[in-house]
């Protein structure tokens, strides 16, 4: 049952961008590269990012040519696609997520680029130099990881789950970026509820899921949390399944995780972030400057939880936390 839904939408400021872009132009094609780690399938955070363009007066094949590129949880393949798009001189790259944002960003420092959920620190990656004024050629929506939401997160796993004081780290990104952007923060957030971290346990390929839940039981982990950067999400149900085999109760950040079959999610709206990375692009492509449209965090935020995974990990959800929950999956 849906409670709630709804997406916020904060302007940005708008000046010329005389290197890559220009003044929408009766008759241009304009050319949107799209780089993802998942893969090649329609979903809500594709069709809201082309509603966003079509509403921002961008539609495809009238003045618009998407050049989308899939790495399909092959994140090796992220440079060469990102290589691709820059030889192709398209006229901004939307980067999907944190993996795509980083080959993007070793691609090109021209052409403009706006992340879709793109960084959880875009300042101290190196990739900003002020959420207020960029100064590069990136900008667009963080998906926000603060000590505050990895907090709500183990907080509503704990409610939901009970007295638990050991939680395994899947993670699904390169090793020393977990130590730089996740690890002060995520110890900090666990330290506050009383936690004890385990991992990060990396997944590279798909491969390496069934193996790292075997590593994170042997370990007496009573909990997961998933890292959603690149293999993980389109191998959701799959860590869904694995999740129920182990008996580990699973929050992610992402809604699409209890929909596959995890028990919980906590974060950002994805479909508003893909909308409103939309606005962005559009601005862009009209002639607005990337390195002075202020870089924004999310402002939806869900509570997933799914009663047919709760029932069969044996757990009694609290009334009080399903009252809260946006979405309840039955």
């Amino acid at each position: 049952m849906r409670r709630r839904e709804f997406i916020t939408l904060v302007g940005g400021a708008a000046v010329a961008w005389p290197l890559t872009a220009h003044a929408q132009q009766a008759g241009k094609m304009y050319r949107v590269g799209v780089l993802s780690a998942g893969l090649d399938v329609i979903t809500p955070q594709r069709q809201a990012f082309e509603q966003g363009l079509r509403e921002e007066g961008f539609v495809e094949r009238r003045n618009l040519i998407f050049e989308h590129r899939f790495a399909e949880g092959d994140l090796e393949r992220l440079p060469a696609m990102a290589a691709e798009l820059v030889e192709m001189n398209v006229d901004v790259i939307v980067v999907m997520g944190p993996a795509p944002m980083q080959a993007a960003k070793a691609a090109t420092t021209k052409i403009p680029i706006v992340m879709d959920a793109g960084s959880i620190d875009p300042v101290g990656e190196g990739l900003i130099a002020s959420f207020a004024r960029p100064g590069g050629n990136i900008t667009g929506l963080t998906y926000s990881d603060s000590p505050e939401r990895f907090a709500k997160e183990l907080d509503v796993l704990k409610e939901a789950v009970g007295p638990i004081s050991r939680i395994a780290i899947l993670w699904d990104l390169d090793a020393e970026y977990y130590r730089r952007s996740w690890s002060p923060i995520m110890e900090r957030a666990a330290g506050q509820l009383g936690l004890r971290i385990l991992g990060p346990f990396q997944v590279r390929n798909a491969a390496d899921i069934e193996r790292a839940f075997v590593a994170m039981t042997e370990q007496r982990a009573e909990a997961v949390l998933v890292s959603a950067g690149s293999v993980a999400f389109p191998n959701r149900t799959r860590i869904g399944e694995l999740g129920v085999r182990h008996r580990l109760p699973i929050v992610a950040a992402f809604k699409e995780f209890p929909h596959a079959g995890s028990l919980i999610s906590y974060g950002p709206n994805r479909v508003a972030i893909s909308r409103r990375a939309a606005a962005f692009a559009g601005k862009i492509l009209k002639g607005s400057n990337p390195s002075e449209l202020p870089v924004e965090n999310p402002t939806t935020y869900d509570l997933v939880i799914n009663l047919k995974t709760a029932k069969a990990l044996g757990l009694t959800i609290p009334p009080a936390l399903l009252i809260r929950a946006d979405e309840v999956i039955e």
